[in-house]
């Protein structure tokens, strides 16, 4: 599952888990098909998080609402807020013939929208997208985005007849599987595959407590016999479901915290990350600063308290609970600058 996801992020090494800093939509790039067995609960072990940034501007607000706000500390103001992607998905698409809005903070921050129709269209609307677009982040004080409204990828491009097979088998093979197991017992979260030495394998992520993986494997393989695929490899992903059930509750407050700080320039923010792989909870801010220029540790010791402020509030405490919980503050160079755990 990892493997499906572009990890553009390039901050600083946290293990088995990092927060992906940017969305694509499915025009720019593809993702290998991924079959739900069992109901998914919370956050998948392995998935990236996705980015999105959020603000109260008044152009979307009442006055109340806009009063209240004002109140409010600012990634509390981010946790109340709409995704800015909806904001601006649903106003473009009321206008224009839009088909990706996304976001990438790595190499460089950028919201970007994908224009479909003909030439002609795409150059008749894209300076009026690109200013509604830069219009509706600055009414929510984001200013670290450059606006790109592009043109989807050129598939004018023959397609390779061997890659087409593999995926022609790739679907044979998850289509068949989900017939077998849909009345199993396995406790199979989800399955998908990837391609090893152009060869189809079978990736599973299951419980760390479903201990039947030869019965699967078993089963998976007489499906590839029968379709003629020879030996399929079988790759198993086990999931703590305690700690999967935890990154379902903090999702929200990682993914604000991200969408926050990296969304304006005064934050100075390079990355946001996160693991709880060993205990406890650790949220990873990386700086734009070096650890040697003057300001870098006043700037850490500043974010520190806006991050743990936010964990600490009340709207962040439901999903918290009585987790303990670390927060690391790296340099643009990946010194720590401030560590602090609660």
């Amino acid at each position: 599952m990892k493997d499906s996801f572009k990890n553009q992020v390039d901050q600083i090494p946290v293990p088995e888990k990092r927060l992906d800093a940017a969305i694509d939509s499915a025009i720019r790039r593809g993702k290998k098909k991924r079959w739900s067995f069992a109901k998914k609960t919370g956050f998948s072990a392995g998935a990236a998080a996705v980015l999105f940034c959020l603000f109260i501007g008044s152009a979307f607000v009442s006055p109340t609402m806009a009063e209240f706000a004002s109140k409010l500390p600012f990634l509390n103001q981010v946790f109340e807020s709409k995704p800015i992607h909806e904001v601006v998905s649903e106003a473009l698409r009321k206008n224009y013939e839009v088909d990706g809005i996304g976001m990438s903070y790595s190499p460089k921050k950028e919201f970007f929208v994908t224009v479909v129709g003909s030439e002609d269209y795409y150059e008749s609307v894209k300076a009026d997208i690109q200013e509604q677009v830069e219009g509706i982040l600055a009414s929510r004080g984001y200013d670290a985005f450059k606006v790109k409204v592009e043109r989807p990828p050129n598939r004018d491009h023959a397609i390779d007849p061997e890659s087409e097979e593999m995926e022609r088998k790739s679907e044979t093979l998850m289509q068949a599987l989900q017939e077998k197991l849909k009345d199993s017992d396995y406790a199979i979260l989800s399955y998908g595959t990837s391609f090893l030495d152009k060869k189809p394998a079978v990736e599973l992520d299951i419980p760390n407590t479903e201990t039947r993986t030869d019965e699967i494997e078993q089963i998976i393989q007489e499906i590839a016999n029968e379709q003629q695929l020879g030996e399929v490899p079988v790759n198993f992903h086990k999931i703590d479901m305690a700690k999967r059930e935890q990154e379902g509750r903090w999702q929200q407050v990682i993914t604000t915290i991200g969408e926050g700080l990296m969304g304006r320039k005064d934050y100075q923010v390079k990355g946001v990350g996160y693991s709880n792989h060993p205990s406890p909870m650790t949220v990873f801010v990386t700086l734009q600063l070096p650890a040697s220029d003057s300001a870098a540790k006043d700037l850490a010791k500043e974010t520190e308290q806006t991050v743990n402020e936010f964990i600490r509030s009340d709207e962040a405490e439901e999903m918290i609970k009585d987790d303990p919980y670390k927060i690391v503050i790296y340099s643009k160079d990946k010194e720590v600058l401030l560590e602090t755990e609660y």
